[in-house]
């Protein structure tokens, strides 16, 4: 292993040696050439320490922006996963809509807007109230829909306002049909209703799961939930309500 201090004081002979020739050029041309060969064989390893130092340093700074880079590029591909999600939530939502409006064997229910006052979010409870009442020809029963989906139903009402129990609401019951024949669920305070016996019925029930439940009401089919299965027991899925914005309240007047 080479002296670092012999090196050292080699390199600081040829310093001054060099500064000699460049001050007194008048030396001996072979001593000033042989003090150059010196001078340069000195500094090569200090240059190719250097050069190394250098690279080493901007391949940091490329990993290092380069991880940047793939982060920022996670973050934007999360955001428009979020996004998609989104759209397809709202696609779903107005292509039942569409049916509604450009489907000529799609009745459509006579129905009026609502609005919710107060907990949107059914923290409390799973009931609401809406800015509709009396006035505007609801009734106790009356149903309220998103598109063609039961979201509830109207169980207390005033002239200016009105309350709603909700699909997801253990207080929620209804008859509904399934592949023609009658059945009666409950809520059960869960996103799902289950299906109760009826009293002079023995006959017991034959679901596949994806079947459709639905309410006649006069010449209108509305929707309240397919069948699932759960334990072995039919259970009846509910839409998610995630958007308040465009409930209906149905009405006859």
């Amino acid at each position: 292993m080479i002296n670092n201090k012999k090196v050292f004081l080699i390199y600081i002979i040829s310093f001054f040696l060099f500064l000699t020739l460049i001050l007194f050029p008048n030396y001996n041309s072979k001593t000033k050439l042989f003090t150059f060969f010196v001078k340069e064989k000195i500094e090569s390893p200090f240059t190719f320490v250097g050069k190394e130092v250098r690279d080493l340093f901007m391949v940091l700074n490329l990993n290092y922006d380069y991880t940047y880079t793939i982060k920022k590029l996670e973050n934007d591909n999360n955001y428009l996963r979020s996004i998609n999600k989104y759209l397809l939530a709202l696609t779903s939502k107005y292509s039942e809509q569409n049916k509604i409006f450009h489907q000529s064997s799609i009745t459509i229910p006579i129905s009026i807007g609502v609005q919710i006052l107060g907990d949107r979010n059914l923290v409390y409870n799973k009931n609401f109230i809406i800015n509709k009442g009396s006035k505007n020809g609801l009734v106790i029963g009356d149903y309220v829909i998103d598109g063609l989906n039961i979201v509830g139903r109207v169980v207390n009402i005033n002239h200016n306002t009105s309350e709603v129990v909700t699909v997801k609401s253990i207080n929620y019951g209804d008859e509904v049909f399934i592949n023609g024949k009658s059945y009666i669920v409950s809520g059960t305070n869960n996103n799902y209703l289950s299906f109760l016996r009826q009293k002079e019925s023995t006959e017991v029930p034959n679901f596949q799961s994806g079947d459709v439940a639905v309410v006649h009401l006069n010449n209108v089919i509305l929707r309240l939930g397919i069948v699932s299965f759960e334990n072995n027991q039919p259970i009846l899925l509910t839409s998610d309500i995630t958007n308040f914005e465009n409930l209906r309240a149905v009405t006859n007047d």
